[in-house]
């Protein structure tokens, strides 16, 4: 029950953390393109890049905040 009302009350908070993380790596997507052009190599290079920025923002994120959605018995762990 505690942790449902914790998601809702954060819901807004984790989902601009979700927004921001979506638009740096858009960002490092949009830099890779303009340095060496188009090219099949040059989009995948990009987009895997800015998934792994993307995730990384977000798991910054989540590791201050995950105290409060883990539940008090695996604290220890």
């Amino acid at each position: 029950m505690k942790k449902e009302s914790t998601l809702k009350k954060n819901r807004n908070e984790i989902l601009w953390n979700l927004i921001n993380a979506g638009l740096a790596g858009s960002l490092v997507f949009l830099g890779s393109l303009v340095n060496d052009g188009i090219t099949l190599k040059g989009l995948a290079v990009a987009f895997i890049a800015s998934l792994i920025i993307a995730v990384t923002k977000f798991k910054d994120y989540w590791s201050k905040e995950e105290g409060e959605y883990t539940s008090k018995i695996f604290k220890f762990v």
